[in-house]
């Protein structure tokens, strides 16, 4: 069945960006790398203008978007098990980094409870998988 579902995202993968639906498995099977783009095509969907930092040597930011003069730098984690504090921490440094207005840490999965409590300290944004999931499906999966 697991490589169906992958066959079915790599499908998806190639249809035009308008048709695309996604679902949070699919978003499961993706790569770090493919997560990032997928999170910028995500925030593209929503209006945003969407710029994928270079894999290596971020700085703790893989998408910086901007909207009305407001940037934010968003750290992409596509992880199996729960987000932890050095999330939080890449998040805060790059946003400081960037010179950025916000900054989000965005997972396919939950933060732990000292994540979110770093998180709340420091002003940054969490999308878990609930959050991501409703994001999906308003951007991707709504009738036209």
């Amino acid at each position: 069945m697991d490589g169906k579902k992958y066959k079915d995202f790599v499908n998806r993968l190639k249809t035009p960006s308008s048709q695309k639906k996604y679902s949070i498995d699919d978003v499961d099977l993706m790569s770090g790398q493919e997560f990032e783009i997928f999170i910028a095509e995500l925030f593209s969907k929503m209006g945003f203008q969407t710029e994928v930092t270079k894999a290596t040597g971020d700085q703790g930011i893989d998408v910086v978007v901007s909207k009305n003069g407001s940037k934010i730098g968003i750290q992409a984690k596509c992880y199996s098990g729960t987000v932890g504090n050095s999330a939080i921490q890449e998040a805060v440094a790059g946003k400081n980094y960037y010179r950025l207005d916000k900054a989000m840490v965005i997972t396919n999965n939950l933060f732990t409870d000292s994540a979110r409590q770093l998180a709340n300290a420091n002003s940054i944004v969490l999308w878990d998988r609930t959050i991501l999931k409703e994001k999906i499906d308003n951007a991707f999966n709504q009738p036209l």
